[in-house]
C-alpha cells in the first residue's frame, strides 16, 4: 500500500470530482439497538450535508500508513471460503441497493464493535474510472479499469456540553438544548483496497484514529482479516520488552 494511492482517492473527494453514488447509514444507541437507518443519493444532498459527509469520508483516508492506515489481508486458504470477504463483495456489487445485505452488514459491525456509547455507521459506494498514466507520467491514456469500492466510517455520537446561548427571537441569553453530535470517525475501512492504482479484493485499507486503540475485534471478527499492530503499538511493545529485560538483569 502506497501513500500516493491513498492521496489519489482522497483528492477525488471534492465537490467537482466526487462520484459517490449512494450513501447509507445506521444509528446505534448505547444498548446496541438500531435507532435509525437511511439511504441517500449522495449528489442530491443539501450542500451543507454534502460537505460534512465528504469530510467524514476524507478522514478514513487520512493519517500515516502503518499507524492510522493499515493494510489488512484475508487469510489465504484455498480450501476455505472467507464468508466476511464474500459478504463485502456482495455488498459492494449491490451498490448499496439491497436492504438485506445492508442489514447483515450493520449487524455484523454492531455485534463485533467493542464500544460503549452511541455511534453512527456510514457506508459510501463509489466507482472510479482509473485513468492510465503513460511511462513519462505526464500524458494520460484512456482508462482500462473501473475501481468500484465501498468506504465505511464509524463515528461516535456524543451529547454536546451544557452551556448558554443567545436566542435572537427572544433577545435573551438562556440555557441551550443539548444535542447529539456526530464526531469524526474513530474507525473505518475501504474495500477492496486500492493497491498500485488497481483493485485488490484480498486486502482492506483499515483506518484507526487512535494508533493505540485499533479495535482488533473489528479487523478479525467483523471484517474477517488478520489483525495488525500499528507502528506505535509495536514500538511500545519493543520498549516494554527491553525494559523488562534490563530490569531482570
Amino acid at each position: 500500500m502506497r501513500k500516493k494511492d491513498i492521496l489519489e482517492l482522497k483528492k477525488r473527494l471534492k465537490k467537482d470530482h466526487c462520484t459517490f453514488t449512494k450513501m447509507c447509514g445506521c444509528y446505534v444507541n448505547g444498548e446496541k439497538n438500531i435507532i435509525l437507518k437511511f439511504r441517500e443519493s449522495f449528489l442530491n444532498l443539501d450542500e451543507d450535508e454534502y460537505f460534512k459527509y465528504l469530510e467524514i469520508a476524507k478522514k478514513v483516508l487520512s493519517g500515516t500508513i502503518g499507524n492510522n492506515i493499515l493494510e489488512l489481508n484475508f487469510p489465504t486458504d484455498a480450501d476455505l471460503k472467507n464468508e466476511k470477504q464474500l459478504s463485502l463483495m456482495a455488498l459492494k456489487n449491490s451498490r448499496l441497493k439491497d436492504d438485506n445485505l445492508l442489514d447483515e452488514f450493520y449487524q455484523n459491525i454492531i455485534d463485533n464493535y467493542d464500544y460503549t456509547g452511541n455511534f453512527l455507521i456510514i457506508v459510501f459506494h463509489d466507482a472510479y474510472d482509473i485513468i492510465t498514466k503513460t511511462t513519462d507520467n505526464l500524458k494520460l491514456d484512456e482508462s482500462e479499469e473501473v475501481y468500484e469500492y465501498i468506504l465505511c466510517a464509524i463515528c461516535p455520537v456524543s451529547l454536546s456540553e451544557p452551556g448558554l446561548r443567545y436566542f435572537e427571537e427572544e433577545n435573551k441569553i438562556k440555557a441551550r438544548i443539548r444535542d447529539w453530535v456526530v464526531d469524526a470517525p474513530t474507525n473505518g475501512f475501504v474495500f477492496p483496497a486500492f493497491i498500485d492504482r488497481s483493485t485488490d479484493v484480498n486486502s482492506i485499507m483499515y483506518y484507526t484514529k487512535n494508533a493505540k486503540d485499533t479495535h482488533p475485534e473489528l479487523m478479525e471478527d467483523a471484517l474477517g482479516c488478520t489483525s495488525r499492530q500499528t507502528a506505535t503499538i509495536q514500538k511500545e511493545t519493543f520498549q516494554s520488552i527491553i525494559k523488562e529485560s534490563f530490569s531482570t538483569d
